[in-house]
């Protein structure tokens, strides 16, 4: 069983501009995403076999979707078991919304659970957070997804990795 979920990856430019941003959080009780996993989440499967993930994979090879362009512009706190500090956007491209969708909807055709939550296009940026930290109003992040991803979440020593297994090209 491999724990996954689909993703919007940065490219390196976008990434370097999260992390400028990011820097700005010196809070020592945080628990960072490592820059490398940086990302926004589009559907989390959770434990997959690998039957499941053949077929999955499959299904979403088909999917047509134009690039979607998302500008984060605020930070959020969710005030769930640990407190996650996330970049969030104002406006949630109905582009995005249909990829989720469909995307959600194969899941589901191949067994695949998922919750019900509200969809919200959302960067991570730590953990363990009890109030949002004062920092600067981020700039506006603009995101060019030209691509999606199915991402492995690996447990290490060092904690968690997220490793792209498979990508597609958003055009419609």
């Amino acid at each position: 069983m491999k724990r996954l979920f689909f993703a919007l990856w940065p490219d390196e430019k976008t990434r370097q501009k999260i992390v400028q941003f990011d820097q700005q959080l010196t809070e020592p009780k945080l628990k960072k995403v490592k820059t490398d996993n940086l990302h926004v989440t589009l559907v989390f499967l959770g434990q997959v076999d690998d039957e499941q993930q053949k077929n999955i994979t499959e299904a979403v090879s088909d999917i047509k979707s134009a690039a979607i362009d998302l500008t984060f512009d605020q930070l959020t706190l969710w005030q769930q078991k640990c407190g996650i500090l996330c970049l969030t956007s104002q406006y949630q491209p109905q582009s995005l919304l249909a990829l989720v969708e469909q995307i959600r909807q194969r899941a589901i055709e191949h067994g695949v659970i998922l919750d019900n939550r509200t969809y919200t296009a959302h960067i991570t940026l730590a953990r363990n957070l009890k109030q949002l930290p004062e920092v600067a109003t981020p700039a506006e992040i603009d995101w060019h997804a030209t691509s999606f991803a199915l991402i492995h979440s690996v447990s290490t020593e060092h904690g968690v990795d997220y490793r792209v297994i498979k990508s597609w090209p958003l055009t419609a």
